[in-house]
């Protein structure tokens, strides 16, 4: 496992240079499924930020804040656009600027009261 690990490390270091070539999910030189859990991490830590922030206060809410599926992810915690628990999606890039569209939107309506 070591091994493999360090030739992917290889493979990223030989590809970013002094930029960071990463800037969207998409990007990630990793597999469909660890992309996922990349994601799935990413809505941990919003959700943490909006619970640190007072926007949320986790009541009631203490399984995974999204579930990635092949076809379809999960989320008691985030509408992500349609107000909805189970949604499709089309690529993980589309889920990825979702989440962040309802982070800055949760944080902004904080900001009005």
């Amino acid at each position: 496992m070591i091994d493999i690990l360090e030739l992917i490390d290889n493979i990223i270091r030989n590809r970013r240079y002094a930029i960071n070539p990463y800037r969207t999910i998409d990007n990630l030189p990793l597999s469909e499924m660890q992309r996922r859990c990349v994601l799935e991490w990413f809505a941990w830590k919003i959700w943490e930020i909006l619970m640190e922030l007072g926007i949320e206060d986790g009541y009631g809410k203490l399984y995974d804040p999204l579930v990635i599926d092949e076809n379809e992810y999960h989320s008691y915690i985030f509408d992500l656009g349609d107000g909805g628990t189970h949604h499709s999606y089309k690529t993980l890039a589309e889920l990825e600027e979702r989440l962040k569209r309802e982070m800055i939107e949760r944080i902004r309506e904080m900001e009005e009261v």
